[in-house]
């Protein structure tokens, strides 16, 4: 609060081990046709060459401030880049995506406005094809009420609620800019040591003291699907990582007195056991041998908050195919579908990748 604003908007690019990708985001920041803008590169102990990458487009562009710490995690790099920004608007930017050129511009009307946050669509980039997701095509104003069903939306982000995901994208940050004076006013950061869900974690606190945002039906970041990615790859120590997110994702819907946030916290519960099967239990690249795995998946299925989310949970409250089968078969016990299931995604993968 009470620094001279000299942009519009800083982007903020959380930067590790993105060299394959990074040239092209940078480059999609560069180009913007709004010129009123920075760019702070953070790049948090990257092990390749993404920091000499960093500097070189520094040297040919004034706006571009490099940030180098040690690897804390992507919330901590978001954080330098926060506290560094001097923009009215931050756009956080993850190095191996990139950004339509007209984004800033295409939004300046909605800028000028008194928004805490604007929401836009975004599209999904595999190998070569480009596919915008199909998002609300109404410009959407969002008040309190509003605000609560987004964070019902971003627990349980394949649920069913009114901001599902195929009307607005609740959890993601790069689909959003963020009005900096807001995001100080309440001290919204990210938070600290979070291992898994970064965006949602942070997007529920935005939630909830936002009082007026906007939908803008336009496509402003192309996310690229890197199997390399955090997000995807073999994970042995994911049901630890789970253990913290669980913690404060219950602390945060036992303070709501609205009992759909119980529900949703259990249903958000509930995808994490499948995201412990997906990234470990099953995962291609996990060398133990099936009657391990198999041990394992019985203990966390009968541990909590696992079991009682599972239980309670109805295959209807999800609307994917993939999700309600991979959910039908641990809430029945079924780890050879669960294997199953996953093998065959994995076949589907890599046929993508090889096209």
């Amino acid at each position: 609060m009470g620094r001279r604003e000299l942009v519009q908007v800083s982007f903020v690019v959380a930067i590790y081990n993105v060299s394959q990708y990074l040239g092209r985001c940078i480059e999609s920041l560069m180009d913007q046709t709004m010129d009123d803008i920075e760019i702070l590169l953070v790049n948090d102990g990257s092990l390749d060459d993404s920091l000499e990458i960093c500097h070189s487009y520094a040297a040919r562009d004034k706006r571009i401030t490099v940030i180098d710490q040690k690897n804390q995690g992507a919330n901590a790099a978001r954080n330098s880049g926060l506290r560094a920004a001097k923009g009215q608007w931050i756009y956080f930017v993850d190095g191996d995506d990139y950004v339509d050129r007209e984004i800033c511009f295409r939004l300046t009307e909605y800028m000028s406005q008194e928004y805490d946050v604007i929401l836009f669509s975004n599209a999904v980039c595999t190998g070569s094809k480009i596919k915008a997701v199909q998002h609300s095509g109404e410009l959407i104003a969002l008040g309190r009420e509003d605000f609560t069903e987004l964070q019902l939306s971003a627990l349980n982000r394949l649920g069913k609620y009114r901001y599902e995901m195929n009307r607005i994208e609740p959890a993601c940050i790069w689909n959003k800019i963020y009005r900096r004076d807001f995001l100080e006013e309440h001290h919204i950061e990210f938070v600290p040591n979070f291992p898994k869900l970064q965006d949602i974690s942070f997007n529920l606190l935005v939630y909830d003291k936002a009082e007026k945002g906007v939908y803008v039906p336009i496509v402003g970041y192309y996310y690229q699907i890197n199997q390399e990615s955090v997000t995807r790859r073999y994970q042995n120590n994911i049901i630890e990582k789970f253990e913290t997110v669980n913690q404060w994702f219950a602390q945060f819907a036992s303070q709501k007195s609205d009992a759909r946030f119980e529900k949703a916290y259990k249903e958000r519960v509930a995808t994490h056991i499948r995201t412990c099967i997906v990234l470990y239990l099953c995962n291609g690249n996990n060398p133990e041998k099936y009657a391990a795995r198999k041990r394992k998946f019985m203990q966390l299925r009968q541990r909590e908050p696992y079991k009682s989310a599972v239980e309670s949970t109805s295959m209807s409250d999800y609307r994917g195919y993939k999700e309600k089968i991979l959910s039908l078969a641990i809430k029945k016990r079924l780890f050879f579908l669960c294997d199953i299931l996953c093998k065959m995604n994995d076949l589907r993968m890599k046929m993508t990748k090889e096209v």
